[in-house]
């Protein structure tokens, strides 16, 4: 409403004041008197144009404020606001193409359930692991498909970017097995200490790759590899959740409440999802090699896992940061009938000890 009175008053303060003969008191001075100098029209046209671009022709029927068109619309008033006036209705031009096409892209975008996208957070926060709204939701608002371009790496005559050779003991263990389905949770940027990538390069494996770290996630999905991808944690419980985590480069982690309230370090609000949800939103429940660096809530996510409804062949976990010790995840896997074939670095490798019954629904 008060846009036009605040543009006209900024013309008045920034245009200078007018001589008899038409001309700016600076114009008067430099012509001296010794001669007049006619003022280009151009400056009242583009004063009527700003004003009716503003709609300022309501003001025009009010009585008082009739005045100041005409005052405008005299030669000579713009010369030096003119450069602000074109900067004003270019800012404004952008501003209304961008919620122009905020719009239109937002009415183009289409859902297989409608209410999916009027859920809220809260709506789903608590909700049981396999319930359809949340798959649906994943898969639709947080669920990234592979790219088909190019890779984009920073050092693409590598082949195995695993630490400590983690992929090529995956190659071994499964016998150069090609077209395998891979979940990577901890993946970095896509490429530096990638347990996966050399799996995808070489021998054509796809799946999942989970980063929470929102600066991380950004570089992966510039690599251009070709997975899933979603920005998110594992949740350590079997239902989704939102959790304060700490950006720290490789060492990103949930924030433990003694770390969230000393506020030292970046931290950001990120989802966490369970294992199984993400599985289900890939349509899959047997995975061939799972990487699981999420510096130490490793065992707290293995635990959310309905191990009677999923078959992981190959299980890679880092041990060094769970709080419960590495001995107590030996265990557990041993329970869910895995052995610790290797030990690299800080990482466990873990195979099913029944491999080779495993079935083949392995289809993304």
């Amino acid at each position: 409403m008060f846009q036009p009175f605040i543009f006209i008053y900024l013309l008045i303060k920034l245009t200078p004041p007018v001589s008899p003969k038409g001309l700016s008191v600076i114009q008067a001075r430099q012509v001296g008197g010794l001669h007049e100098k006619k003022v280009n029209s151009a400056p009242r046209l583009f004063c009527l144009l700003m004003l009716t671009f503003l709609r300022v022709e309501v003001l025009v029927g009010m009585g008082r404020w009739s005045e100041w068109w005409w005052w405008c619309a005299r030669p000579g008033r713009l010369p030096r606001a003119a450069p602000l006036s074109i900067l004003l209705a270019t800012i404004l031009t952008l501003i209304s193409l961008l919620f122009l096409l905020n719009a239109k892209g937002l009415a183009r975008q289409k859902w297989a359930d409608p209410l999916i996208h009027e859920l809220g957070d809260h709506d789903l926060a608590g909700a049981p692991q396999h319930h359809p709204d949340l798959v649906t939701y994943i898969k639709q608002l947080h669920l990234l498909t592979p790219h088909k371009g190019p890779y984009q790496l920073h050092n693409p005559n590598i082949t195995d970017f695993s630490q400590n050779g983690q992929s090529k003991k995956v190659e071994e263990i499964l016998k150069g097995k090609r077209g395998g389905v891979f979940v990577e949770a901890g993946a970095y940027d896509g490429e530096s200490l990638s347990n996966t990538l050399y799996l995808e390069q070489q021998l054509g494996w796809h799946g999942l790759l989970v980063e929470p770290d929102p600066w991380n996630f950004w570089s992966l999905r510039k690599k251009g590899r070709k997975a899933h991808a979603v920005q998110a944690c594992l949740s350590p419980s079997p239902f989704p959740r939102e959790v304060t985590f700490k950006q720290s480069d490789t060492m990103g982690h949930i924030a433990s409440v003694g770390e969230e309230g000393s506020r030292r370090g970046i931290f950001t609000r990120v989802k966490c999802f369970p294992l199984y949800s993400l599985l289900l939103a890939l349509n899959t429940t047997h995975v061939h090699f799972l990487s699981l660096d999420v510096e130490g809530a490793e065992l707290q996510v293995l635990k959310t896992v309905p191990w009677e409804r999923v078959t992981i062949d190959v299980i890679c976990v880092e041990h060094r940061h769970i709080p419960e010790g590495s001995q107590a995840l030996q265990n557990f896997l041993e329970e869910q009938g895995y052995i610790l074939h290797a030990s690299l670095g800080d990482d466990y490798i873990f195979v099913r000890s029944k491999l080779q019954e495993s079935p083949a629904n392995d289809v993304l």
